[in-house]
């Protein structure tokens, strides 16, 4: 016979069970509601190939780049998606090579910035039609053929520009623009050759794809050449890009460092790198020889929001010795022997980088 003091018994144990499952099950949402998906991103400027860089390249009759991101390789590799503006185009030496001021690179380029890590690339710049249709075709070609994510330039009409993809569960989308080309015209009727950005196509892009996607990521080769600060018209578009739910957009051309912004609105946090400058070129004066390297960690909550974390900047050093050997060292690896003066350069170009947003960590 069940008495009643065994019942309560009973009870007691259950409802003693059930709390420990509900708590259970509560640790369990929090600690769901806590997890994040990160995907570190980062992003270099100008690859500006002129002939002296070639020439070095030249070794026992065959063209090797890879020494010379060599020094920045280990920090390129900490990062899950590594972004490159590749401004002279990828022809092949088929068509002969070229240096200022219509530019061909050969392919043994693209395989040394696929070795070091880049795998996200912008083929969108003012001299994207340097040497016409054929160059921008084996480019392609090329690029196809790579583990490589490129934008820019594409063979006809129904390919997008916008390049979608997953990287560890966020979906990206990835297109690139450039203010114009130099004023080389487009073949008749293939203006998909080269990427000119409009207020009209920009936001016909982004509108197909705002809504499949987690992330936007907008390159933009813009502004004046050897400038420090945006012109208004890069300040107008990235707010306009910032409006239509672009995320991050990546900025370079002048061939100098500008400072990088955060534009918030309403839906999301907008980050802006106005301009990267040079990565590697052989152009002259100081400010032309330091670039930086951008770095962010996107983060997507189990909500499905996108924060974008841990903003760097690293500033880098175009080296060139005396027999003409190139290498892009970080400025945390410099001293007197590379660069005279170079603490007094990374003060410089930090107050300069952090001139609109001071939280950006600059290395």
């Amino acid at each position: 016979m069940i008495t009643l003091k065994r019942v309560c018994l009973i009870l007691f144990i259950l409802l003693c069970f059930f709390i420990h499952s509900l708590r259970n099950k509560t640790n369990e949402s929090l600690l769901i509601q806590d997890e994040e998906i990160v995907v570190s991103l980062f992003t270099v400027g100008d690859n500006l190939i002129h002939h002296t860089i070639y020439e070095a390249a030249y070794v026992n009759q065959e063209y090797n780049f890879l020494p010379f991101y060599e020094d920045i390789k280990p920090l390129i590799n900490q990062y899950d998606l590594k972004f490159i503006n590749q401004e002279t185009i990828l022809g092949g030496k088929e068509i002969g090579l070229s240096t200022y001021p219509a530019f061909n690179s050969p392919y043994e380029l693209g395989d040394a910035l696929v070795e070091v890590g880049f795998n996200l690339i912008s083929i969108a710049n003012n001299h994207t039609l340097d040497r016409g249709e054929k160059a921008i075709i084996n480019a392609i070609n090329y690029l196809d053929q790579k583990p490589v994510i490129y934008s820019g330039a594409v063979k006809n009409e129904n390919i997008s520009q916008v390049k979608m993809f997953n990287q560890k569960k966020i979906k990206f989308a990835f297109v690139a623009y450039t203010y114009g080309t130099n004023g080389i015209s487009h073949p008749q009727g293939k203006e998909y050759l080269a990427n000119v950005y409009s207020n009209e196509k920009v936001r016909q892009d982004i509108l197909k794809v705002r809504y499949l996607v987690d992330v936007i990521i907008v390159s933009m080769h813009w502004g004046d050449e050897y400038q420090d600060y945006p012109n208004e018209v890069q300040i107008k578009q990235a707010n306009y890009l910032a409006d239509l739910g672009v995320d991050i957009i990546i900025g370079h051309h002048p061939h100098v460092i500008q400072p990088v912004d955060v534009i918030v609105n309403d839906e999301r946090e907008t980050f802006v790198i106005y301009s990267l400058g040079n990565f590697l070129s052989d152009q002259k004066g100081i400010d032309r020889l330091i670039g930086m390297g951008v770095g962010v960690d996107i983060c997507k909550k189990a909500n499905g929001k996108i924060e974008l974390k841990n903003k760097t900047a690293t500033l880098l050093y175009r080296y060139k010795d005396g027999s003409n050997t190139f290498r892009i060292i970080p400025f945390y690896n410099l001293d007197n022997d590379y660069l005279n003066d170079y603490e007094y350069y990374f003060e410089k170009k930090k107050r300069l980088i952090q001139t609109y947003f001071k939280d950006i960590i600059v290395n």
